[in-house]
Parts: C-alpha cells; structure tokens; sequence
C-alpha cells in the first residue's frame, strides 16, 4: 500500500493551487499509525500561511470513517490535515506527531 498513489482533494481553503492545479495535492502514504492517523508525503512542498513541508499527518473528519477502509478499497475518507512542522521521524507516534503539525487543510484523500 505504501506505494500506491492517492491524492488529496482540498476543501478548505476553497482556494488552494498546487503545481498539480486547483484543489489537488498528488503523494503517496508513508505510514498509517492508526485507524485514526495517516502520514502523507506530497510530491512537492507546500506553504500555507508561511508553514512549509510536504508531509501531512491526517485525522478521519467524521468519527464513523478510519483509514484502514482505504485498504478495504473505499474510495475515499473525509480528512483533517495538519503539515508537519520539523523532521519527520517514522518511529514517532501520533501524539507527537500531533504536537509537531499544524492544521492546514480538510478535503479528502482519494486513490
């Protein structure tokens, strides 16, 4: 699952441009921590509001939906995103992960 490519579909900010165009942030999963926490990589950096990175560490939007329905072949989950501030550490658990991002973005992550 790792390398299977998915994209996020940006709902807010109702504005957002990528170099892949209008409301679309293309990646690949890195790791899913928890049926309640994902990280995903971009395939570029990003800003938002001076917060640059390109790793996303994502929350289910509504409390029925879980991430492992991604590898059950859902085709999508409505998320909350938070970049990552600093380094990303893989050995690092989803409470500092949480500490060390900030919210930027919900929409949904898509294969």
């Amino acid at each position: 699952m790792e390398q299977k490519k998915y994209f996020i579909s940006v709902g807010e900010p109702w504005d957002f441009n990528s170099p892949d165009g209008e409301n679309i942030i293309n990646g690949i999963i890195i790791k899913i921590i928890s049926a309640t926490c994902l990280i995903f990589k971009a395939n570029y950096l990003l800003d938002f509001g001076g917060v640059l990175g390109n790793i996303f560490i994502l929350y289910p939007r509504y409390t029925e939906d879980n991430f492992i329905e991604l590898k059950n072949g859902v085709e999508y989950v409505a998320i909350n995103g938070n970049l990552l501030v600093g380094d990303f550490d893989e050995n690092e658990n989803e409470e500092v992960l949480k500490e060390k991002s900030k919210f930027v973005l919900a929409g949904t992550i898509r294969t």
